[in-house]
């Protein structure tokens, strides 16, 4: 499972710490992992997507 976020700071991410890091624009949305999500939402670094009556989503693979 996957939640999107918005990221609010342009820079090089990695959801995972095998991965290589990558660009993301501000304004840019990604689907994340939850611990990731919530590292970079605490961090101000991006924002949570929530539907219009403010339920998460969700990407599951």
């Amino acid at each position: 499972m996957k939640v999107l976020i918005q990221y609010t700071q342009t820079g090089k991410y990695r959801d995972q710490a095998w991965e290589a890091p990558t660009f993301k624009a501000s304004g840019e949305i990604q689907a994340v992992t939850p611990s990731y999500a919530a590292q970079m939402i605490e961090q101000n670094k991006a924002l949570l997507i929530t539907s219009d009556d403010e339920h998460i989503v969700v990407e599951a693979r």
